[in-house]
């Protein structure tokens, strides 16, 4: 299925729509934020988002827990980003249109990013840049206390929105290598 198959959405849907990657990236350089609602196992294995060129990382946001259960804290994690849009990305943009549903109905602006990270029309096979995942990543900007699977949560706003969760990430093209 071609990503221009998949008609955007209506309000009606419980969100306020669906965008491709690139347009992603180009919200994101205006000040929305992109929310990865993957699991930890996924980002640790597959790969993540690289926003360093917009000047930002994205929020590391489990929607389901990597033993299937839900974040039942998810929405008081996105408590602190009501005004900006929440672009929110999966693997293949199902889990990514619940937690956008959520999250509208909770009184925030939620879009859904089509074809999540890995499906053909998503953000890796769109070329656009990745990198590694690593244990200093912001998993959360407003749950500076909460535990995690990768332990304490940081607030991006005590860290660099430049620099923060970079740690060991190693940005990547489109074909996966390494960058400077």
């Amino acid at each position: 299925m071609s990503q221009h198959s998949i008609p955007h959405s209506h309000p009606a849907d419980g969100y306020a729509g669906n965008i491709t990657p690139r347009e992603a990236v180009e919200r994101v350089s205006k000040g929305a934020v992109l929310v990865d609602v993957r699991t930890v196992e996924e980002w640790r294995s597959v790969g993540v988002p690289d926003l360093t060129d917009a000047g930002t990382v994205p929020l590391f946001l489990e929607w389901n827990r990597s033993d299937g259960s839900r974040n039942v804290s998810f929405l008081n994690q996105l408590n602190g980003l009501k005004g900006r849009e929440l672009l929110f990305l999966c693997r293949s943009g199902v889990r990514s249109v619940a937690a956008a549903q959520s999250a509208a109905a909770a009184g925030h602006t939620a879009f859904n990013v089509l074809h999540g990270f890995e499906a053909d029309g998503g953000w890796r096979s769109s070329g656009l840049a990745t990198a590694v995942h690593s244990e200093t990543a912001v998993h959360s900007e407003t749950a500076v206390h909460s535990e995690t699977a990768t332990g304490p949560e940081t607030s991006a706003s005590e860290a660099n929105p430049g620099t923060a969760g970079r740690g060991s990430d190693q940005p990547t093209d489109s074909h996966g290598h390494a960058g400077e």
